[in-house]
């Protein structure tokens, strides 16, 4: 059964810590059916806006409206306790009891990490944390999964790997908010793009309609920089 599309409603979002505006958003509706994206230059305020609206940064006048009963948040860093990978995951079983030793059995197979299991978790590689940090939002089982970056740093077959997972979690009914500087990984995945320059929103769109015909010309200039896109 395809995803019902639903949405995210911001009114009043500022954040300008040290008077440095990071994000000047009137009012945004963020479409999400499976994957929506979060695009644009570096420093453009996509992180901010992914902790926004994950509840850990806010401002007295922020209105945010979801229909998500549960959010995960899975920064670009990875973040990891001082133990094996195994127990990386059963600490999760704390805060969420109906996560059982074989559910933790079969993500670690799922992600190819079984072999891992016993290694410390800060040792890992970076295709290796992020495995582990996809396997941890697997069994939390949130209705949005917000990523920054899922893919950054990784080679390719790895990136290749996490963008199949979150494909697969996607067609299964997850859905995904992510930000991400890679334009192919943005078209091969999403079916909405928001467009953030400057800390506002430039564009939301379709995925095909944006990169096939942007509509704002702060849309062609970034795809111009980053694709050589012309009319």
């Amino acid at each position: 059964m395809a995803n019902l599309i639903q949405s995210i409603e911001i009114e009043n979002l500022y954040l300008a810590p040290h008077d440095k505006t990071i994000l000047n958003i009137k009012n945004l509706s963020i479409p999400i059916d499976q994957i929506t994206a979060i695009i644009g230059p570096n420093g453009s305020g996509k992180t901010s806006l992914l902790k926004t609206l994950s509840g850990l940064q806010t401002n007295k006048n922020l209105q945010l409206h979801h229909p998500f009963e549960s959010i995960f948040l899975l920064l670009n860093q990875v973040t990891f306790l001082k133990m094996s990978v195994r127990d990386n995951l059963a600490i999760l079983q704390d805060a969420y009891p109906r996560i059982h030793d074989q559910m933790i059995h079969d993500v670690l197979q799922r992600f190819h990490l079984e072999h891992l299991a016993k290694q410390a978790a800060t040792k890992l590689s970076a295709g290796e944390k992020q495995r582990v940090a996809i396997a941890r939002a697997v069994l939390v089982d949130a209705a949005l999964n917000v990523l920054d970056e899922p893919t950054a740093n990784m080679d390719p077959a790895t990136a290749d790997f996490i963008e199949d997972q979150i494909l697969q979690l996607a067609k299964q009914g997850t859905r995904f908010l992510m930000a991400s500087h890679d334009m192919g990984q943005v078209q091969r995945l999403s079916q909405y793009v928001i467009l953030i320059v400057d800390g506002q929103v430039a564009e939301v769109d379709s995925t095909e309609s944006f990169f096939k015909q942007p509509q704002t010309q702060l849309g062609k200039d970034f795809l111009a920089r980053h694709l050589g896109w012309h009319p």
